[in-house]
Order: structure tokens, then sequence, then C-alpha cells
């Protein structure tokens, strides 16, 4: 290379003195980036001489060996590198910021979704139980008894359990054990095997009644009762009537066993005819004496009769633990749910 090309290293020096090359290259950018890059980074710098395509005039090129910022003489721009890594960490962070408020649409919607009836059938929140449920369950088990019990909370409960189609489904449930075992039972065919059903809530259903009432305490009215009866519009219980016809056909005597008054036959027997029952054995009802007893004395007292009298109880089927306990039973005893009322 030509020497008068090439500058003494003085000259150079006096030129291009680093500091004052950082100052003049940024100088364009305004003072605050040119405050930034002084401070912020240490350049390396490289001078290159570079002869123009003329061969007259010389240049001087210089750049940056930073891996994120490049410089040459029109001034300072981001490598790709650099651009790179920028736009990353804005998508990682969208990314981030869009998962969380999906997250927290989420729980709103979940918290929100939660119904607040059930506060009102009996659950306590902070235990995370139901005490109605575990109320009607214990009831059923006879583990609680008597009519005054009854927690006033629990009502609605028991309302929406009739209405809601799984008090039918109970019911169903309870049938289908009473067929399965009474079906299979041997019949002599003399007329004397037999199975004994009550009447309410077993036969039928006086559900119609009690949904006129908004309160437990007031379906034990007499007068309302009384008048209800008499109308002989209880609709059947239909998987008990349906066992009720496959029973006749299988050859078994069937005998209503009710706690009813003796002064409600003919109304109780217009129920039973129009709800499709029909050809029974015996409907057995209270005397006025027996009025005086309790429900599981009169009917236990009944069923020993029934049995001095020749029959065979094969099964017993009732609504009320009452309706099954007790002596002659028979063979199987089935108790159908009834959360709306006790009778011992």
């Amino acid at each position: 290379m030509s020497s008068d090309l090439v500058p003494s290293t003085s000259t150079l020096s006096n030129h291009y003195e680093p500091q004052e090359s950082t100052q003049s290259l940024l100088s364009g950018r305004g003072s605050g980036l040119s405050s930034f890059f002084s401070y912020s980074f240490m350049y390396r710098w490289t001078l290159i001489f570079c002869q123009s395509c003329s061969g007259t005039e010389n240049l001087v090129c210089m750049y940056s060996s930073s891996r994120y910022l490049q410089m040459d003489d029109s001034g300072v721009y981001l490598t790709s590198l650099a651009v790179t890594v920028l736009i990353s960490a804005i998508a990682i962070i969208g990314i981030l910021l869009f998962t969380l408020v999906i997250t927290l649409a989420i729980l709103l919607a979940s918290c929100q979704s939660k119904p607040d009836v059930v506060v009102k059938q009996g659950t306590r929140p902070e235990m995370g139980v139901d005490v109605c449920r575990s109320f009607v369950l214990n009831f059923e088990l006879n583990n609680i008894q008597g009519n005054n019990v009854f927690p006033s909370m629990c009502e609605e409960y028991v309302f929406q359990y009739m209405t809601s189609g799984q008090y039918e489904n109970d019911v169903n449930g309870a049938i289908k054990a009473a067929d399965s075992c009474l079906i299979s039972a041997v019949v002599n065919g003399d007329g004397l095997d037999t199975v004994i059903m009550d009447v309410d809530e077993t036969a039928l259903s006086n559900f119609p009644y009690f949904s006129t009432f908004q309160r437990r305490s007031m379906m034990h009215n007499v007068s309302a009762w009384n008048h209800w009866v008499e109308e002989a519009k209880s609709p059947p219980l239909i998987p008990t009537l349906k066992l009720y016809h496959k029973l006749q056909n299988h050859g078994l005597a069937l005998i209503f066993l009710s706690g009813r008054q003796e002064n409600q036959r003919n109304s109780t027997v217009k129920n039973l005819l129009h709800a499709g029952y029909s050809g029974w054995t015996m409907l057995i009802m209270r005397t006025k004496d027996e009025m005086q007893m309790n429900v599981q004395a009169y009917k236990s007292k009944q069923r020993l009769q029934l049995e001095s009298m020749g029959l065979r109880i094969k099964g017993v089927i009732g609504d009320q633990w009452s309706d099954i306990r007790g002596p002659a039973v028979g063979n199987y005893t089935f108790k159908l749910p009834n959360p709306l009322y006790n009778i011992l």
C-alpha cells in the first residue's frame, strides 16, 4: 500500500480520539441517547481505511464489536439478535399476562356459578356439609323419632327432594327390591300366601295435600286431613301399583293394613279403586278403640290376627318403621322413603 494513502499514527490519534469519536457519532441522535450509550457500553473501536472506487479519496470506516449494537459512519442501530431478543421478551410477557387474565376469568366465573340456594337448605359452608341431607338420612334410618324434631331450615330441602325426581327414583329402587324378593316367593295356590301393604305414601301419594302447606307443623291439621281423605283424590304411587298387579298375577293375596279410621272406609275404597287398585283380599282400618293405640302396636296386633287365621305373610311394605316392625312381619320387609312425617 502506498505511503501517501496511510496517515501516520499521530495523525489518527489526533483526528480519531475514541472519546471524541463517540461524542460526534452519537450527537446526531440526541443528548439523551448519547449519554445512555456513553455510560452503558464499553466500545472497542477498529479503524478501517478503505479506498474509494475512484482511488482518490480515503475513507475511515468504524464499527463496534458489540453483539447488540452496530455503528458505522451513519450512526447507531440495533443488530438482528437484539431485535429478536426484544421481540421474544415482549411476546413472553404478553403470553404471561394473557394466561393470568384467563385464569382470573375462570376463577371468577366458578365463584359466581355456585348457587346460594344450598345455604337455604341447611348447608354449613364453613364445614362443607349439608346438615339437612344428614338429617333426612337419619330420619329414614329411624334414628330420629317423633314429629316435633324436624328443623325448620330443612323444610325447603324436603319439598325440593320430593319434587326434583329424586323421591320417585328412591321409591322405584325400594319397589324393585321388593319385586325381586317377593316374585321369587313360593306360592302354594291356596290363597293363604299374602303380602301386606300400607295405604298412605305406600299405595297412595298424599303429596298434593302436603304441598299446599309451607310449614311442616301445618301438615298435621286434623280437619284439613280428614277433608282431603273424604275427597278421595290421592294419586297412586306408580311403582307400587305396578308391583301390586304383578304380585296378584303371581298368586299372592294382597291385604291393605291402614292407619286410617274405620269411618273413612268408603272414601278410602273409592280412592283405591280410582287409583287402579282392585281385587284386594282385605282392607283393615282402625276402629275407635284402636285409635288410642300407637301405630306399631295396632299393626302388630292385626298381623298376629292374620297369622292366627292361617295366612302366611310373605312380606310387608310400608313407608314408616311402625309399618314393618314388631311381630309377624313375614319373610321380607320393605320401607319406602318418606321425609314428610314420622308415625310411631
